[in-house]
């Protein structure tokens, strides 16, 4: 059987608009997606034989100060909003815990991806992780895949980081850039 192209793609910061840190978006007159991102995520999801899967750390989702209800309505939100321009996930994937819980689930470590990863045909070679942080470039490096950093100038997450912040940039990023119509263009030559 042929193995199959993935994008795996951040949400907050890549898809739609990041909340200052710490905070999570929590009402849907907040959403904002990144310019260009559904336009050029539906030629993505349409033209390109990639399948997509949201990878996303959601810090402290289910206490009490960020309930499941709020992100709920605002993923759905967002999902409606996708699904209407033909962009279609795969699969999502969410991490609930803080980054000071060290979990084996929380980008960039890939405990939850393994299991995933175990029962998809996947070409990890020739898939890539899109995301705003250098937490989604490690991420990207730990599964073996390459990254396609949205923000490059970006330092948040710097903590989680393993590597050195030059080595990620200049071993595992194929492009930084600000653009979804670059990141399609990108894609559409591989």
């Amino acid at each position: 059987m042929n193995k199959q192209k993935y994008l795996f793609i951040d949400r907050d910061g890549t898809i739609i608009e990041s909340p200052p840190s710490p905070l999570q978006i929590e009402k849907i007159e907040d959403v904002i997606f990144l310019p260009n991102a559904l336009e050029f995520l539906s030629k993505i999801a349409t033209e390109l034989n990639y399948k997509l899967v949201m990878v996303s750390n959601q810090n402290g989702l289910g206490n009490e100060n960020y309930p499941y209800k709020v992100f709920d309505d605002v993923q759905n939100y967002m999902l409606n909003i996708l699904a209407s321009n033909n962009i279609f996930f795969e699969n999502i994937i969410v991490d609930e815990s803080t980054p000071e819980e060290k979990s084996d689930y929380r980008k960039p470590r890939i405990g939850r991806m393994t299991n995933y990863l175990e029962n998809v045909h996947c070409d990890i070679t020739n898939s890539f992780v899109i995301g705003d942080r250098l937490t989604d470039v490690q991420f990207a490096k730990n599964l073996g895949c390459k990254a396609i950093f949205i923000n490059p100038d970006n330092t948040r997450g710097i903590a989680e980081l393993t590597d050195t912040i030059e080595e990620l940039k200049n071993n595992h990023v194929v492009l930084a850039t600000n653009s979804w119509e670059e990141i399609y263009e990108f894609l559409k030559m591989k």
